[in-house]
């Protein structure tokens, strides 16, 4: 897992936000995700009233690519896992961004 402390958001130059932007490297290996998303999601708010959450966000995610799922699969269900109930609603907005490194085959 490649955890990094957050910059600022992107909008924000970095003479506002106290520091420069840190540029991140790691090497993939096959079948390696990316996953990145704004805090538009985290904070949608569910059925209950309550917020999706990092937590619950982080767990159907990780179930999700222990069973198998393909990355476009798991994203379609997560949307509609935060979308599809009536009184769900987005607070902010809400993007999610996720690939798999698959190499070329020669």
């Amino acid at each position: 897992a490649m955890r990094r402390e957050p910059d600022p958001p992107m909008g924000l130059p970095s003479l506002l936000a106290g520091r420069q932007r840190q540029t991140h490297e790691i090497a993939l290996k096959p079948g390696d995700r990316v996953l990145m998303y704004t805090d538009g999601v985290t904070e949608a708010r569910g059925s209950d009233g309550g917020e999706f959450g990092l937590e619950q966000f982080a767990d159907y995610i990780i179930r999700a690519t222990a069973a198998g799922e393909l990355a476009p699969e798991t994203l379609r269900r997560l949307i509609h896992s935060i979308l599809d109930s009536p009184t769900s609603r987005l607070r902010d907005d809400a993007t999610i961004l996720m690939f798999e490194w698959t190499p070329p085959t020669r």
